[in-house]
């Protein structure tokens, strides 16, 4: 039979034990009334006014355990606990990395929600040891919302008697202040305020004492149910120890302790107080002061563990307490039918008792499935004092669920035998297994499968050591690619101290270390010298082509100061450049203005490069300074300089003498060529045929001689003019050019033709000789039909494409680039005029503008002339 009751569900076991409860009661009601209505001495009235008082007593002491309560789960917060790692540094929980002011922050919600939660909470604070206040929330009002309160105004709180009597506690004991009123600053608190005030005290992980966490109860409410739960007609009294009152008919006489000069309970009401006894609750019938009878009841709500309780009296006009003979004369009537109400009665009761047990179980499944959880946390009672236990339970469960399912790193937990317990969404992502498949197998199967680190051995033997320990595995991951893991392990510790199991974070350090390989070989084969310097200017890093440019081995200059690479006559400089670079630092070059010289140790000194770069750290800016030896590169520059400077004066002394010696050949050459044209002239056909002929060669070898030294002079002005360029319309020139050409244009039958022309950069006499040769090329190597010629030009960038097409005979493509060397011919002397350094003059002149020029042909199809001249107008973006 007690199996079969036990297998029930606690709604039907509540509800048989009180309908049986209630049958045996209503059973007996008939005596049990009669028997008290005979006991005249004893009256209902009185009995009953000492249950109001016991039950008063009882509904203080269970809120106020409910407080305690609150106050004993608090202390055991992971956010107080992190807080006072980070600010003591003397933690050993490594799960978060936060630092103190992120904690106080996180500490400062959690008070605030607490007091946003409960009106009744006025002040939820924690101070250290000499009794100061860190952190503090509260509200200056009852109806006001809760605040934060500044660091500036937080107080001092060492005078306060609570703060030496919690300090002197052991851990996990709750100190309980006497109930008075609240004061701030040394003052009290407008409007009176009673105030009780809970605190424990809190230990850091070494177990040195911290301070105190402190929760300030507002009792104005648990006083105002007190007097609301009082029949008409009836006084509540309430009376500390000391006969103090703190609650009374008269306002104005609570509290007087505090405000003025005191009133107490046997002073006040002394036949009252007189039979108040010793014993914990009782009732009596008093008489005094010419007063009318009086029914007088107490009971005694001890609050804290240790110490004098508080006495709540009760006091009603005795007619209460002569109700007896009603009750006498109508018991048997209520006696019949009792049994029947009753059992109604206790169904509906014990379902009303029950549905709060069944909604926190109900709240529990939720919880556990991750859905929203109700429950009534805003019944009063046990029950009421359970759902809150179990709601802020749950809240703290959710919100470390939270930090732990969004961290980015991988954490998961597991118990003495080495099986997981705990396995978040990044665990999931790094190690590539589900929560589902992971929890409840063994740690090593999951973390390292392939055998090469024993994680277990790992755990079991970082289980001994206080702060954890750490370890780096590499995993293989699926797609066949290693992945470098750090692991932090700590040891879960059970309330005894035991150890419940580890915690383990890992991290994916995989890309921190290509990076850190990456910068290693960078530096380290880099062409260029590399020295890594640090705030100090102290060298922390140096690479083989350092160690080779300077003759020191890395040894030899790790921790030197870096001025020990630099010439002894600047260092003290040097020092006073760094120290402003690293006042303004930027990615640079050395010594921009200047040359800069580095020392060997062997006191050799030697031209350097040196580029700057600031590089940002924990420990300040470094700065990492790429160093290249130039003396080849400075030995070839002047090398070179004096090479360039010899062939400038070598090819001013050539086109001098190539000016001169043409200018001193015309004069014989204009008389050779005169008196051979003379002796054509009168002797022709007076001699024979071949002295005719050879007249003729004579005459035609003198003008082609006039016509290469011309072409040798235009070639030398070339070289020689040094006229600045300035914007000349390209149309205005192509006219120009027509015009001299007009004859041969004429003879020739040729079209000239033109598009739109720009204005260049140029100087006008030398582009119109540039246009007079080309346009001259053209018409010379023309085809059987008459020439037809176009100019036309196109934008490209910051200068102007010309082309100019003809349909002449044009040539073979290898020899797009000869054609412009001088004396180049690609055809017979005898078949077409000229000396071979029209296109070289062309190409000369397009050198002197900065361009380029080129051809592009095939035989019998013409020929382009393409070259560049610098716009006279920037681009349009």
């Amino acid at each position: 039979m007690v199996t079969v009751f036990r297998s029930l569900s606690l709604t039907r076991q509540l509800l048989i034990a009180m309908v049986t409860l209630v049958l045996l009661t209503s059973a007996s009601v008939g005596v049990v009334v009669y028997w008290a209505v005979e006991r005249a001495l004893i009256p209902q009235g009185v009995l009953r006014l000492e249950g109001d008082a016991r039950q008063l007593a009882t509904q203080l002491v269970s809120r106020t355990t409910g407080y305690r309560s609150d106050l004993a789960a608090r202390t055991k917060s992971g956010a107080i606990a992190g807080f006072i790692d980070a600010s003591t540094g003397s933690g050993t929980d490594a799960r978060l990395d936060l630092d103190a002011a992120t904690w106080r922050r996180i500490v400062e919600n959690l008070f605030f929600a607490e007091l946003a939660a409960k009106s009744e909470y006025l002040q939820l604070r924690l101070l250290d040891a000499e009794g100061n206040e860190v952190i503090r929330v509260d509200r200056q009002k009852g109806d006001e919302p809760p605040r934060i309160v500044p660091v500036a105004e937080l107080q001092a709180k060492q005078s306060r008697p609570y703060v030496a009597n919690t300090l002197a506690l052991d851990p996990g004991e709750i100190y309980i202040s006497p109930l008075d009123l609240n004061r701030e600053h040394g003052e009290i608190v407008m409007p009176f305020t009673p105030v009780l005030r809970f605190a424990a005290p809190m230990d850091g992980p070494d177990g040195q004492r911290y301070g105190l966490l402190v929760l300030n109860v507002d009792m104005r409410q648990d006083f105002r149910i007190l007097r609301d739960a009082v029949l008409p007609g009836s006084d509540l009294f309430l009376v500390n120890a000391e006969g103090d009152y703190l609650l009374h008919p008269d306002p104005a006489k609570e509290f007087a302790f505090d405000r003025g000069p005191r009133v107490l309970f046997p002073e006040d009401r002394p036949a009252l107080s007189a039979a108040v006894g010793a014993v914990a609750a009782g009732s009596d019938l008093v008489s005094a002061d010419g007063e009318a009878t009086r029914a007088v009841a107490w009971a005694q709500a001890p609050l804290a563990q240790v110490g004098p309780p508080l006495t709540v009296v009760l006091s009603a006009p005795s007619r209460i307490a002569r109700a007896a003979p009603a009750i006498r004369n109508s018991a048997a009537g209520v006696g019949a039918i009792a049994a029947l109400l009753a059992a109604i009665a206790v169904g509906l009761a014990g379902r009303a008792i029950m549905r709060p047990i069944v909604a926190m179980t109900h709240g529990l499944e939720d919880a556990s499935a991750g859905r929203p959880v109700a429950l009534p946390v805003t019944r009063g009672g046990e029950i009421g004092v359970l759902a809150r236990a179990l709601n802020d339970y749950i809240e703290r469960e959710r919100f470390d669920g939270a930090i732990v399912n969004g961290s980015s790193d991988a954490i998961l937990t597991t118990d003495h035998d080495g099986l997981i317990t705990r396995w978040n969404p990044a665990a999931a992502h790094l190690f590539e297994c589900p929560a589902e498949s992971a929890i409840g197998r063994d740690v090593d199967a999951v973390i390292a499968p392939d055998g090469a680190f024993t994680v277990r051995t790992w755990l079991n033997d970082t289980m001994g050591e206080s702060e954890g320990g750490v370890a780096d595995i590499t995993r293989l991951r699926r797609d066949g690619t290693t992945c470098d893991i750090a692991l932090r392990a700590s040891p879960v510790h059970a309330p005894d101290g035991t150890i419940m199991g580890m915690s383990i974070i890992a991290r994916d350090m995989t890309a921190e270390r290509i990076a850190q390989e990456m910068f290693r070989v960078s530096v380290e084969y880099s062409p260029a010298g590399k020295v890594l310097c640090g705030p100090d200017g102290r060298i922390k890093l140096v690479n083989a082509q350092t160690e080779a440019a300077f003759g020191y081995t890395r040894d030899e200059l790790i921790d030197q100061p870096v001025e020990l690479l630099v010439p002894q006559d600047v260092r003290g400089e040097h020092a006073s450049l760094m120290r402003a670079f690293l006042a303004s630092p930027e990615r640079r070059s050395m010594g921009n203005d200047r040359e800069v010289f580095g020392r060997r140790k062997s006191g050799e000194i030697f031209p350097i490069e040196v580029g700057l770069t600031p590089v940002p750290s924990r420990s300040g800016t470094l700065v990492l300074a790429a160093i290249v030896d130039v003396s080849a590169q400075r030995a070839a520059q002047r090398d070179l300089i004096a090479r360039t400077q010899e062939l400038e004066r070598s090819n001013k002394d050539l086109m001098q003498f190539a000016y001169v010696a043409s200018h001193d050949l015309q004069e014989p050459l204009r008389m050779v060529a005169s008196f051979t044209q003379l002796l054509a002239d009168r002797y022709k056909g007076q001699l024979d045929e071949r002295a005719d002929k050879y007249i003729h060669f004579a005459v035609d070898g003198a003008k082609r001689m006039q016509a290469l030294i011309n072409d040798l002079l235009d070639y030398s002005r070339v070289g020689a003019s040094t006229k600045p360029l300035e914007p000349v319309e390209v149309a205005t020139v192509w006219q120009r050019v027509q015009r001299m050409l007009l004859s041969t244009i004429r003879e020739t039958e040729a079209t000239v033709e033109a598009g739109p022309l720009p204005t260049v950069m140029a100087d006008a006499e030398q582009l119109t000789r540039l246009l007079q040769n080309l346009l001259s090329n053209s018409i010379k190597f023309r085809s059987d039909v008459p020439p037809h010629i176009t100019l036309a030009a196109e934008r490209q960038g910051e200068f102007w494409q010309f082309t100019l097409s003809d349909n002449g005979i044009g040539f073979e493509s290898r020899d797009a680039a000869r054609i412009f060397d001088m004396f180049q011919r690609l055809h017979e002397r005898g078949k077409y005029e000229g000396t071979g350094l029209g296109l070289a003059i062309a190409k000369r002149i397009i050198d002197q503008h900065g361009g380029r020029i080129w051809a592009e042909s095939a035989p019998g199809e013409g020929t382009r002339f393409s070259f560049t001249l610098r716009a006279a107008e920037p681009a349009r973006s």
